[in-house]
């Protein structure tokens, strides 16, 4: 039985607090708890897409001392002690909608080579991916410059693949569902969260080819 309770829309409100403590607050307070249940109702039923387990780790946005952040996440990886330096897959809420993202990081160094390689080889084929909402390739991890793998071209392919390339870049291809669709709202965000990641989990399997020792 899931335990997750859904967003409300003053979750998404949060958002709008301008104040730094105030907004981190409220994230910690409110929507981080409801984060930490979607990672333990979902992450079981992950590990036959991964073929191996799947730790939720939910964001703690410890680093920031100034600028609040502008939306925020579970992330499930394949180590118990972080997701930052793997392959994962994310799911979060920002001010105007909940998202379901496949990421690799900058710091990545992980998986990072074995993707560049993917992108590579595979070329457009790489984005043979199929979800009911567009998905969409993003310039960095948070969801910036949408852009829809339908119209991606042999230029845009070449362009995605040098931005992998370079270090301070990662990679990351998601969906996104609008705050107003009502199943944001309770449990069935856990079922609609799996069904993304199942048509994301190929770009996974692709470049994660054996389980690797846990916490490594």
């Amino acid at each position: 039985m899931n335990q997750f309770p859904g967003f409300s829309q003053a979750d998404f409100d949060v958002f709008l607090i301008p104040e730094f403590h105030e907004r981190m607050s409220h994230l910690r307070r409110e929507i981080r708890p409801k984060l930490a249940k979607l990672g333990d109702d979902l992450a079981p039923k992950l590990e036959p897409l991964a073929g191996h387990p799947l730790f939720p780790h939910t964001a703690s946005h410890a680093r920031r001392r100034v600028n609040p952040p502008e939306d925020t996440w579970v992330a499930f990886s394949r180590s118990e002690r972080g997701y930052k330096r793997y392959a994962h897959f994310e799911v979060g809420i920002c001010l105007d909608y909940v998202f379901v993202r496949f990421v690799v990081k900058p710091e990545g160094e992980d998986d990072k080579p074995m993707l560049e390689q993917y992108l590579e080889s595979r070329g457009l084929q790489a984005f043979d991916l199929r979800d009911p909402s567009p998905i969409y390739w993003y310039r960095d991890d948070h969801g910036v410059d949408p852009y829809p793998i339908e119209a991606i071209d042999q230029s845009k392919m070449r362009e995605i693949v040098q931005k992998t390339k370079v270090k301070s870049h990662g990679f990351t291809v998601g969906v996104t569902i609008p705050r107003t669709d009502p199943i944001v709202a309770g449990a069935a965000l856990v079922t609609r969260s799996y069904n993304a990641i199942t048509h994301l989990s190929p770009l996974y399997r692709a470049i994660v080819k054996i389980p690797k020792t846990v916490g490594a």
